[in-house]
């Protein structure tokens, strides 16, 4: 999801919290004055409020305030706060609750005043300090308003990345919702963060007490099993009813599934990989077949077993519409690659493409491709932003970047920066290195202002002309780094980080960090990294260890130098069957081996990864959320 998106489905959720506010807290109380003239702007704003113009009305009842005593002073204010969040005017309404005097508000309006603030900081993505702000403590305080404070930690919850709470949250939620709509708003919630959910967040879930939760996951997991047809599903289904014959979904939501079911149900029996097996990207492709076989080989899914054809494309991309063109004369039904970018462009060019297509490399943002051509693969710019994501959610607000010269380099440096001042941070410095230096100490010493420092000492014993002790200061106005390096310059660069004074900054990069084979030995310079990677690295399961032989076997030395390519290629090799869903429901996910995929615009799939720290030279998977 972008984030206008983002942003937009924000304020819809806003402002059905601050119209229950509105409808439930009017002002039904007596002002301290008796003149017509206050009595009539008070009822000219809620004649604006019932119209929906919220602002106009906040603008009275702030101006009315000016003239009350306390608490009908801070009650008025409040309500002019309320209707500024509403009328999506989150500057204004933060402005009001600033002037908004605590001390003198009542006991039933404190709650109000902090419904409000949260509102405003699920906008700016400020999900931990919503969950502050909003205590489950609260609730037993402000009965009468445990509808709002739950949609905003459920919000929150979901926003810091924890689905598990989220959706006790709205279960709990579902309890205290007495209207169509809105219980039918928290049921697609709910099936929304479900779909998210990996198989085995779901399995270990479901050992909890609450049971309308529990029938949700097993509602989740019926509708995940493999069907050869409409009928069987339709009969799961059922069983599941007669499981759980109280529980609140909705006959509709039953409904779509099957009906999902049928329209997007539709499993290719010829698939053409079209993959440079010669030239230059041999040793990528070589691996990427090798995941491709493995995973039909060792299939889980019965009904899907189809006949693959490899063309090679060689080296020369402006082949790739003829190799294209022959694999559908053959009988392809579907496509897997290219693989190089050149010929991804070339391919999305054609008005039309008989075949879908799921390429092996990404595009630019902005240009128009086929509406069955899907981009899938390994984007570095992707794990960028879930770095800068990441260090927001960790409450850093300025942060430094170093990162290697080049094209390369400068692309993640700028997805970082930009994500992360969207977020609200400040990125305080870029320093650039050569990718073949071992000594980093120039661009360190710039980025930490360590050469300001030695400036400073040689000014002073100029001055004094004699020798002073001196201990060289860093800036102190950072709280983060994000480097960019591959393993051998991340041990280098980190080492020297300690070594000026800056032990203490906690240091984020990506995948690249991490070579793919543990090296305690040589992996202890990285010790408390942060990085982000995919599951097939950071979640290795007991039921991948015949896979991980069949490549080894497949593929030899390749797999181990280039582990990563083979489960993009057992992504590829499933997505064929999960695609049209993906691109249908916005909030659907697949759990593949390269991250948790989902569609975005111009049919982009982004993989959203894990979280690992080196601990003792080893990676350590972290929560995927801050708070936990």
């Amino acid at each position: 999801m972008n984030n206008k998106a983002r942003q937009t489905i924000a304020h819809c959720l806003t402002l059905i919290i601050c119209t229950l506010l509105i409808s439930s807290c009017g002002t039904s109380f007596q002002t301290n004055t008796d003149t017509a003239s206050d009595n009539l702007e008070i009822r000219k704003a809620e004649k604006l409020t019932k119209l929906g113009q919220y602002q106009k009305a906040a603008e009275i009842y702030w101006q009315v305030s000016q003239t009350e005593p306390s608490p009908q002073k801070e009650q008025f204010q409040l309500q002019a706060a309320e209707l500024s969040v509403s009328a999506g005017d989150y500057d204004v309404a933060q402005q009001y609750l600033n002037l908004i005097n605590e001390q003198n508000l009542t006991f039933e309006l404190i709650p109000r005043k902090r419904i409000a603030q949260s509102s405003i900081a699920i906008q700016h993505e400020q999900f931990n300090k919503v969950l502050s702000l909003l205590p489950e403590s609260l609730m037993t305080r402000a009965p009468s308003h445990i509808a709002e404070i739950l949609e905003l930690r459920a919000q929150a919850f979901s926003g810091i990345g924890d689905t598990h709470s989220s959706l006790k949250t709205r279960t709990e939620l579902s309890q205290h919702i007495n209207n169509h709509s809105d219980s039918s708003y928290n049921q697609n919630e709910i099936w929304r963060l479900l779909a998210i959910a990996r198989d085995e967040e779901l399995a270990s879930w479901l050992n909890s007490n609450n049971q309308e939760l529990v029938g949700w996951i097993e509602l989740a997991q019926t509708k995940r099993a493999p069907y050869s047809s409409i009928e069987q599903l339709n009969y799961a289904l059922n069983d599941w009813r007669s499981t759980h014959p109280n529980h609140p979904a909705s006959d509709n939501l039953l409904t779509s599934i099957l009906e999902s079911f049928e329209n997007f149900f539709a499993v290719p029996e010829r698939v053409a990989l079209l993959l440079p097996m010669s030239g230059r990207y041999e040793k990528i492709a070589k691996v990427i077949y090798a995941g491709i076989v493995s995973a039909r080989e060792l299939r889980t899914e019965d009904q899907y077993a189809p006949h693959i054809e490899l063309y090679d494309t060689g080296d020369n991309p402006a082949d790739i519409v003829y190799h294209y063109q022959r694999a559908v004369d053959d009988g392809a039904d579907f496509v897997i690659g290219p693989l190089k970018k050149e010929s991804v462009e070339l391919l999305s060019q054609q008005t039309e493409l008989p075949v879908p297509v799921l390429t092996l490399n990404y595009i630019s943002d902005y240009a128009q491709t086929p509406s069955n051509l899907f981009q899938f693969g390994l984007l570095p710019e992707d794990e960028a932003t879930q770095v800068a994501e990441r260090a927001s959610l960790d409450e850093h607000i300025s942060a430094i970047i170093v990162a290697p010269s080049g094209e390369w380099g400068e692309r993640l440096a700028k997805t970082f920066q930009s994500r992360f001042e969207e977020l609200n941070g400040i990125v305080l410095d870029i320093q650039y290195y050569a990718s073949n230096d071992t000594d980093f100490s120039a661009p360190l010493k710039l980025a930490l202002q360590l050469d300001q420092s030695e400036s400073r000492y040689r000014k002073l014993k100029s001055t004094l002309g004699q020798n002073i002790e001196f201990e060289p200061r860093r800036r102190q106005d950072v709280d983060m780094i994000f480097m960019v390096a591959s393993p051998r310059t991340a041990r280098l660069i980190r080492s020297q980080i300690n070594y000026y004074y800056a032990t203490d900054l906690p240091v984020y990069s990506t995948s690249h960090v991490f070579s793919g084979i543990e090296n305690v030995s040589r992996d202890r310079d990285v010790n408390d990294v942060l990085y982000c990677d995919m599951p097939w690295l950071l979640k290795p399961s007991a039921d991948h260890e015949l896979m991980r032989e069949l490549l080894e076997l497949e593929a030899g030395e390749s797999y181990r130098l280039l582990p990563r390519f083979a489960a993009l290629g057992i992504d590829a090799y499933y997505l064929p069957l999960k695609l049209a869903e993906l691109a249908a429901l916005p909030y659907e996910r697949y759990n593949g081996l390269t991250g948790k995929l989902r569609i975005q615009q111009s049919n982009k799939i982004f993989r959203e990864l894990n979280w690992a720290k080196f601990v003792n030279g080893k990676p350590t998977l972290l929560p995927q959320f801050s708070n936990e």
